[in-house]
């Protein structure tokens, strides 16, 4: 999809004033006038702030691919994983902003839900997470018998909870911006993902426990 520097800064704008807001909190004439253009531009660009919210979550999916071209040098099926989980979550940090708007708007969840590039991205997602776990268990480093989707749904649920308890968790941890939090995500949180996503596949149970 081609998107010229206008474009992304008004989508910039609506998705931050949709994240404060919401989406029904928010009138094309609040984006107009926070991204310095007049309504008539939105409308030329976009046709309505519906169409709007459609090229903004079909522009922000593709931030949220696993790039499985990265991994593609690293030898080690456990150093993919790492490198896999630390990536992805980065990824989803850097485009939190539409993360908090999903979390609780139903409209917005509902039409990501239904998007074909959204479909798209979930089969892509799945499938670099099952290329690396069957990689393991090829090389006896994994156990068999992991589902792709329960650790794609860890990834995804571990960093929703963050997004959705922001708040609550920053005074929890001592936390006093943004950036303190944001950072505490990509470093803190993806070594707990590591970790346990790490012990779940290695795991082996003792044939003597009852």
């Amino acid at each position: 999809m081609d998107i010229n520097d206008k474009q992304l800064e008004i989508l910039n704008v609506a998705e931050n004033l949709f994240s404060i807001k919401g989406f029904d909190g928010t009138s094309v004439r609040d984006i107009a006038s926070e991204a310095n253009v007049n309504v008539a531009m939105i409308n030329y660009y976009f046709g309505s702030k519906e169409g709007l919210l459609d090229t903004l979550i079909n522009v922000r999916v593709e931030n949220f691919k696993m790039n499985a071209a990265v991994l593609i040098g690293i030898a080690s099926p456990l150093e993919k994983l790492e490198k896999m989980i630390e990536l992805y979550v980065k990824s989803m940090n850097s485009n939190r902003g539409l993360y908090q708007v999903i979390a609780v708007e139903s409209t917005i969840k509902r039409k990501l839900l239904l998007s074909e590039s959204f479909k798209e991205l979930k089969y892509h997602n799945l499938k670099v997470i099952e290329d690396i776990v069957q990689e393991g268990v090829n090389q006896g480093i994994f156990q068999g018998g992991n589902s792709c989707i329960h650790i794609h749904a860890t990834l995804m649920g571990t960093f929703m909870n963050f997004q959705m308890n922001s708040l609550f968790l920053k005074t929890m941890l001592g936390l006093t911006s943004d950036e303190e939090y944001s950072n505490y995500i990509e470093n803190e949180v993806v070594c707990y993902l590591q970790k346990n996503i790490r012990a779940l596949l290695t795991y082996t149970s003792d044939p003597n426990s009852v």
